[in-house]
């Protein structure tokens, strides 16, 4: 009697784990996704991060057997839409591609975000490596990097430079340029890196660091130069856009990495599903081609992993804030 007593609970007790395991474990192993998910972007449609996104979002899509679709919700140099991922629930339909502005240099920029990038983010991959180029309006006397740096020496006070928001690519790469070449050109804020590029096209400011996938079509209107790939060697996609060895500042060297994460809190059977497709999607000759046409390049396996990717975000938080710290930037008020 004692021995089927005890049998008898020993079953009941497993019958409630397993239970217990089917109703907390979501959807990773219980048929995840069932609906469509939503990946947000910190900047408005039409920029690299956007475009970088929207192709991802494809591909993620048809490996998961549901849409993902791309809200884009910019403001304050990505934070906006950040903090909205951060109160997301961590369910893994709710996912962010931020970017080495929005992620790394906002944790120092802003001071009083809502959310530690750190803390309160999973990270699933980095997806995407994009060469940044230094775009300047059609009029300008320069021609080159070297000329560039001397007329901006010369001039800088009367120019100014075009960003996406403080913290944005756009803008790390002007802060950057300014410590370079020992120039102090001021930089104008816009909602979007594409309202940037825009107006140097217009000749309403002097120059922008813009993505080589937004630079193609921008220099073939012929509105703006392509003076340098802030790079070692050229791109493929700009073969006529000297890289920075090729100049006077050969250590110049400025990617932007793209990187997709959860809310913190998502089950770890969802993060591992997530990063599976993402590399899955980032595999498929559709995405490599996009990414060629693009100039963006794949990430290393390294950086494609869930470790990989948040030991990535906390060195670049590190790095950002030093190189912040020492080119003058002040914190924002978030």
């Amino acid at each position: 009697m004692n021995h089927r007593l005890l049998t008898r609970r020993h079953l009941a007790r497993a019958g409630l784990s397993a239970l217990a395991l089917f109703m907390a474990g979501p959807a990773g192993a219980q048929g995840f996704p069932v609906r469509p998910l939503t990946l947000l972007v910190p900047f408005t449609a039409g920029g690299a991060t956007d475009v970088l996104a929207r192709a991802v979002a494809e591909e993620l899509g048809k490996d998961l057997g549901q849409t993902v679709v791309v809200e884009n919700v910019p403001g304050a140099g990505g934070s906006v839409g950040q903090a909205k991922a951060a109160r997301a629930t961590p369910d893994g339909y709710t996912m962010l591609l931020g970017n080495v502005g929005t992620l790394a240099a906002n944790a120092s920029l802003y001071p009083n975000l809502p959310y530690d990038v750190l803390q309160d983010f999973t990270a699933l991959a980095s997806v995407g490596d994009a060469p940044q180029v230094l775009s300047v309006r059609a009029g300008l006397p320069a021609d080159d990097l070297d000329s560039f740096a001397q007329y901006a020496r010369d001039h800088g006070a009367q120019m100014n430079f075009g960003t996406a928001g403080v913290g944005s690519g756009s803008f790390l790469g002007g802060v950057l340029l300014n410590a370079a070449l020992g120039i102090e050109v001021p930089a104008v804020h816009y909602r979007g890196a594409a309202q940037a590029t825009a107006d140097v096209m217009a000749g309403h400011i002097d120059y922008t660091v813009e993505s080589s996938s937004t630079a193609v079509s921008s220099i073939a209107s012929g509105k703006i130069k392509g003076l340098v790939v802030m790079r070692p060697d050229r791109v493929d996609v700009l073969p006529g856009v000297p890289a920075a060895r090729e100049t006077a500042y050969p250590a110049l060297r400025y990617d932007i990495w793209n990187m997709m994460l959860v809310p913190r809190g998502v089950p770890a059977p969802v993060v591992r599903q997530l990063n599976e497709a993402i590399n899955r999607a980032l595999a498929t000759p559709a995405i490599q081609q996009r990414y060629a046409r693009m100039g963006v390049a794949l990430p290393s396996a390294a950086h494609r992993s869930t470790a990989g990717a948040a030991a990535l975000l906390a060195d670049e938080v590190a790095r950002w804030r030093d190189l912040l710290a020492k080119a003058g930037v002040k914190p924002q008020d978030s």
